[in-house]
Formats: C-alpha cells, structure tokens, sequence
C-alpha cells in the first residue's frame, strides 16, 4: 500500500506510544529506546499540550485502534481528503509584536467584529481545496450545497472523504450519493482531531489572516485565497506525517 497510517503518541508525552497505536518497529507500550546519556539529562519545564480526558476512555481508545487498522489494511492514505470547518473574524491580528523588555504592545482593533463568518474546506496530500466563505454557522442545508458544487467537482473516484462527527457532517444519504461516484466515506474516532492534519492547515492558514489584517468581507477573501496559495503540498505531507498518515511520493 502506498500510504499507510501508524497512530500518532499524545501530544502531552511525546515519549509514550498509546497503546495499540504504535507505529512500525516501534514498541506498542513505553516509550522508544533513549539516547545514551539521556538518562543523566534534567527535566525542563515545557508548555502542556492538551487533550479530551474522554479520548482516554476505553470505549474511544478501541474506537481509535478500529480506525488505525481500518486505514492500514483497507485505504491508500494518498487518496484522503480531510474535510473540516473553522470560524473566522474581521478583528484578526498577530498575537505578538515588539516591545521593550517588561512592556506590552498596544494593537487598535475593531470593536465592532462583523457578521460570524466560517470557512470550510479539504486538506489532500496536494493542499487546500474545494474552500469556501460563507456568513454563519454550517447546517445541513449549507453543507449539502458546499458538498454538490464545491467538494464534489474536486473528487475523483478511488477518493476517501474523511469527516468528524460533526451531526452536520452525517446529513442523510451522503454515503450513498459519494459511492455512486467512487467515493468513500470515512468518519474519525471521536475526540481525535490529532488524526486530522487539516487541524495544521487552518492553523497556518490563520496565521497568515492574522498578518492580512482584513476588515472587510472582500479583503478577508483575498487574504484566504493568498493564504490558500501559500500552503504547499509539502506542507500538506508533512501534516499528513505529522498525523501519522505516511504518505509515499509517486
């Protein structure tokens, strides 16, 4: 199989291996054989990643292991398309500036942030695709429009739509309307947004916004469409890395 997919360890212990989700030759309980003379190095401090305590729990963790071994034997992970929404402002700006020592900057945002507005998309090993910006929140109706004239047209057969279990995303008969196309439909455990590296697409993709400053609905669309363009598929692949999907070059 081209692509494969090896479950990636909590991010909060990046030197335990969840159990059953270990990757190849890697030990399915503890962590990776150290370095020599790691054991004499001191603990730092370091920032805490977190995650739901619910993933912890022995129902979703057999849910997770389910989906590794359903990716591994069934799919060719090159084929994947995340799918996956996020919210966004028209009061975006960077989170930090230059200051001197002991000061804080002062930023003037609008008080006023502008009708709430959600972006929606796919992530595949190639990047960005099938984005679109609509005013409000994301209900059925909109999603199965966004799905017939943006998502469909970008799907080949052979394709695996990959969702979360957004009540949105399970709106009536999409599996059969993808099937009848060649296309699969796959839905991650939940509470497993580290199995979904479009999670790093948005991230990047925000960062970008921030530093566009738009404040208006037509500059906040050419600062996604810049920022859609400036995430590469190199950048892509190494989230799928990232996520655990190891997806070889053709």
């Amino acid at each position: 199989m081209a692509g494969s997919l090896c479950g990636a360890a909590p991010r909060c212990d990046a030197g335990r291996v969840e159990p059953g989700l270990a990757g190849p030759g890697r030990a399915a309980s503890g962590p990776d054989l150290p370095l020599a003379g790691a054991g004499r190095a001191r603990p730092a401090p370091q920032k805490k990643s977190y995650h739901a305590s619910e993933r912890d729990t022995p129902r979703v963790v057999a849910l997770r292991q389910h989906f590794v071994e359903t990716v591994a034997q069934e799919h060719d992970t090159r084929r994947f398309h995340f799918l996956d929404e996020t919210g966004l402002r028209l009061d975006a700006c960077r989170r930090y500036g230059r200051a001197v020592g002991g000061q804080r900057v002062g930023q003037a945002v609008p008080l006023r942030r502008g009708p709430a507005l959600t972006l929606i998309g796919t992530l595949s090993s190639q990047g960005l695709g099938a984005v679109q910006l609509f005013e409000g929140a994301l209900n059925y109706e909109r999603f199965a429009l966004y799905v017939s004239r943006f998502l469909a047209p970008t799907l080949r057969a052979g394709d695996v739509l990959v969702l979360d279990n957004l009540a949105v995303h399970k709106i009536g008969g999409l599996r059969e309307w993808l099937a009848e196309r060649g296309v699969d439909v796959l839905f991650l455990p939940p509470y497993s947004p580290d199995f979904s590296p479009i999670e790093q697409a948005w991230s990047k993709l925000k960062t970008a916004l921030r530093t566009a400053r738009a404040r208006s609905r037509q500059a906040l669309e050419e600062a996604v469409r810049a920022a859609v363009d400036w995430i590469t598929s190199a950048d892509a692949k190494n989230w799928f890395d990232h996520c655990g999907y190891h997806v070889q070059s053709t």
